[in-house]
This record gives structure tokens, sequence and C-alpha cells, in this order.
């Protein structure tokens, strides 16, 4: 006998795997912070390093190679891609925040959010990856990034090593009006 899945069932085992790894990513946030540990996903946009909560990510991956562009969109609109099934609408936030489209190389990456009702991936410069800090940020204002773009969105910074980190919130980006209304 064959044990052959349908690709109904290959489909349904995915979801069902990405569903509890989405899961498991969320316990293992929370058991960091009772740990008394942080974290984050580390990306750099132009030459500045950020940090998005673990909590409100959902996965990193490189950019896909079928993008379909959205008609009468805002220029930041990246466009849309099929990830798994699902389409995934993509924004460039460089282009968002500065007007200047991100050159894409090997280090370009979608950073999916973990929003529960706005699936969405932001086209981003680089990511470093996964960083974790022994405390959580300070919830101050870098004095850096006071006339920036980026400062509505951002939450608190941290220093580690050497290097400085202003946190970003997916959260206020997807709360902001500007960044909702994708139609000129």
């Amino acid at each position: 006998m064959s044990n052959r899945l349908s690709p109904a069932e290959i489909i349904s085992l995915l979801r069902d795997i990405q569903q509890r790894s989405q899961q498991s990513a969320i316990r293992l946030a929370d058991e960091d912070n009772s740990l008394g540990v942080w974290t984050a996903i580390g990306f750099r946009i132009n030459d500045s390093n950020y940090l998005m909560p673990l909590s409100e990510t959902r996965e990193v991956f490189p950019v896909p190679s079928q993008i379909s562009p959205v008609p009468r969109s805002e220029p930041w609109v990246f466009g849309i891609a099929n990830i798994r099934g699902e389409l995934l609408p993509l924004f460039d936030l460089k282009y968002f925040l500065y007007g200047q489209k991100t050159k894409l190389n090997k280090q370009s990456r979608i950073i999916v959010n973990n929003h529960p009702t706005l699936y969405s991936g932001l086209l981003i410069d680089e990511v470093f990856g996964l960083k974790h800090f022994q405390h959580e940020p300070e919830y101050s204002m870098s004095s850096s990034e006071e006339d920036s773009a980026i400062k509505p969105y951002l939450h608190g910074s941290i220093t580690q090593a050497e290097t400085h980190w202003d946190v970003f919130s997916f959260n206020k980006l997807t709360a902001d009006q500007r960044f909702l209304n994708v139609a000129p």
C-alpha cells in the first residue's frame, strides 16, 4: 500500500505545521520574557540598525522571484506575492518612509507581520537575524532619530556591544492611516 497524500492533505499538513510553528514562536518569546530575555529581529534600512520585536513578526524570507504589481497603488506598494497559497501584500519600507526605492540584492528580505487582521510584508535592505537582550529596550526616543520619518514608528532603543538599535513597531505602522491607504 502506498502512503501518498493527496494535494489537499499536503496543504492541510503544511498549514498545520505553519500554525504550530507560529504558536511555538509566540510561546518561546513569552518564555524569553519570563526569563528576563528580550528577543527581536535585527535589520537595516540605509545605514541605520533597527529591531522589530519578535512578537510583532511572523517570518522572514528572501524576496520572492514572482511578485505581481498592484495597479493604481502608491509607489511604495512593492506588489503581491503568493506565499504557500496565500496572497501577501508587500510594501517597500524605505520607499514609504524616505521616498527611496530599496535596491534589491542578496541581503534584501521580507519581514512578515504578526498582525491578526492585516497580513503583510515589508521589504527591508538587510536582516541580521534574531538578537537577544538581557532586558527590554528603554522606551525613550533616540536624539539621532528626532527629525526622521521613521520616528512615529519607533518605541525605544537599546545598545548592545557598542551597536545602537532603535526599536521599530510593525504595530504602529499598521495603525497609520497613510500606510493603510495604498490608493493615491
